[in-house]
């Protein structure tokens, strides 16, 4: 039986490419079914072009099925582990980093919080927990060490 003047197992090989492009260029390998039919519908293909499974529509479709089954529970971990968010430690560069100024006010990890005005904006005051420091009095000269959004982290000079 041939389809568009070709052999069922060469419509399922392309089908499955068809399904692997979707997935890897427009879903950017977000959803593992696409990918798991695809990868299962180019093996089946394969197999049965290669004459190792008959070319009939119903061996082709529920060969697929559980092909992909397989592959999913195979991949599955795997494509987990690579979706999972990893936070960097390291600190983004700034023009910010390294810049010194003095405190109005005493600034402390318990106490309220403490906000400096630089570049027209309202930064709050952290204490780097890597100084040891519980609090800084008014009056002294602080670094910025470090940039996050709307705060500096500082310790003293």
């Amino acid at each position: 039986m041939d389809v568009f003047g070709i052999s069922p197992a060469q419509l399922t090989i392309i089908i499955g490419l068809i399904l692997l492009s979707i997935e890897t260029l427009i879903l950017g390998l977000s959803t593992i079914v696409l990918l798991a039919v695809g990868v299962a519908a180019v093996l089946v293909g394969g197999l049965a072009w290669a004459g190792i499974l008959p070319e009939t529509f119903l061996s082709l479709v529920s060969a697929t099925g559980i092909s992909a089954g397989l592959i999913t529970v195979l991949l599955w971990k795997p494509l987990k582990r690579l979706q999972q968010n990893k936070v960097e430690t390291n600190n983004v560069h700034s023009d910010f980093m390294g810049l010194t100024f003095t405190l109005d006010a005493t600034l402390s990890a318990q106490d309220a919080p403490v906000y400096v005005k630089h570049s027209g904006i309202q930064w709050q005051l952290l204490i780097d927990p890597a100084s040891h420091a519980q609090n800084l009095p008014a009056g002294s000269t602080v670094k910025v060490v470090s940039v996050a959004v709307g705060k500096f982290t500082v310790k003293a000079c």
